[in-house]
């Protein structure tokens, strides 16, 4: 869920308050500054706007980079700005909602409005955001909420989809940022997926995982108390009556997938094309297969009836190992090496940590696009024709 606030230039125009943020680093970011006009409505000609490059002052605040007259470049000079996939994805969402914001047409003075959905727009008055934001302030939001959900539940849940659908999104790009930070620890990922234990869910073949419990413990009197053979993550899938336990151990991003020698740092070729695994690869699966083993055993002792009684079953466990990036394979050969090795593992699976992401990514916003369909259908079944 998005707000806009416009202010109005002329009687056919208006400027966006909010940016469209394109790209943004700890340093710098690109956005997108708008404004709407009324002029070229039926052509729906109804936004422009301007690309910026902003710095990070010490205040926090965002300063313009001094722009270019392009007017001062000579023969054969010329400027190049590049958009990844995800830059002009993000473009194009803004884009979607300040179009939808336009079909309002321009209001004098300052206005708010609440995005929900790309198809869903509303107009807040002054007056009653006021009247909102002191109910608020005075802790009558839920309050607030239970009458919008009896009022009007189709909205409510709207509304709440798309708070889940932009926290999800930040998460994302929590993660993205993350991957690429060797300082993140394996106590930082075992936080972070525990926070967002949608990942899981949506990331591993598609099939829900809860997560029942962290740092559980294999070999102990109870999963949940203290033993010798410690894990990451106790898992179950999610099915309507039964859900079988699934173990999660996570290294790291920068793990190397590929052994290397100690004095040079190069990747070890053993012969015929084949490739050495890294230790804490190897390491990671057996640590697993014993985990798997232990828990197989211990599951069924009384200490740990209360996952049955939650109808949380042990069969034969799977193991998950969330380890490395798969850019370290800089070839077709490490990567079959490396391919070859997880395809042949017995009930365990290994998988990188942007294979998760991407997986992940994709659940986000394709259910984005499955909400964003029903909504026009919604609209379109409603139709007086």
């Amino acid at each position: 869920m998005d707000t806009f606030t416009t202010k109005s230039t002329s009687l056919y125009s208006q400027k966006v308050s909010e940016p469209i943020i394109i790209e943004e680093g700890t340093v710098t970011r690109r956005i997108f500054i708008a404004e709407t006009n009324d002029k070229k409505l039926f052509q729906g000609e109804t936004v422009s706007g301007i690309i910026v490059h902003q710095r990070k002052k010490k205040n926090d605040e965002w300063e313009d980079i001094d722009s270019i007259n392009l007017a001062t470049l000579k023969g054969g000079e010329g400027i190049k700005i590049k958009f990844d996939s995800s830059q002009l994805k993000k473009l194009y969402e803004g884009l979607t909602k300040l179009y939808a914001l336009a079909d309002e047409g321009v209001k004098w003075g300052k206005n708010d409005y609440v995005v929900g959905t790309p198809y869903e727009l509303i107009s807040v008055p002054a007056k009653r955001k006021e009247q909102i934001e002191k109910l608020l302030r005075e802790n009558y939001g839920e309050e607030i909420w239970e009458e919008l959900v009896l009022s009007n539940p189709n909205l409510a849940t709207k509304l709440a989809l798309a708070k889940i659908q932009t926290d999800r999104e930040l998460v994302l790009k929590e993660f993205e940022e993350s991957i690429n930070d060797e300082n993140k620890n394996e106590n930082f990922w075992q936080k972070f997926f525990t926070e967002n234990d949608w990942i899981f869910g949506y990331g591993l073949q598609y099939k829900f995982l809860n997560i029942t419990t962290d740092q559980p413990n294999y070999g102990a009197e109870k999963y949940t108390g203290i033993g010798k053979q410690k894990g990451d993550f106790l898992t179950s899938s999610e099915s309507n009556d039964a859900k079988f336990t699934v173990l999660v151990e996570i290294k790291k991003p920068s793990t190397d997938l590929l052994a290397k020698t100690p004095k040079t740092g190069e990747r070890i070729r053993y012969r015929n094309g084949a490739w050495l695994l890294g230790s804490e690869v190897l390491g990671g699966v057996l640590q697993l297969q014993i985990n798997c083993k232990t828990w197989q055993r211990t599951s069924d002792e009384p200490q740990n009836y209360e996952l049955i009684e939650h109808h949380i079953y042990t069969v034969q466990p799977k193991g998950i190992l969330i380890i490395g990036n798969s850019n370290q394979l800089q070839d077709r050969e490490q990567a079959t090496s490396f391919e070859l090795f997880r395809r042949n593992l017995s009930n365990l699976e290994i998988i990188t940590f942007d294979e998760l992401y991407e997986r992940a990514k994709f659940i986000v916003f394709k259910k984005q696009e499955e909400e964003n369909n029903e909504v026009k259908a919604d609209e379109d079944n409603d139709l007086p024709y």
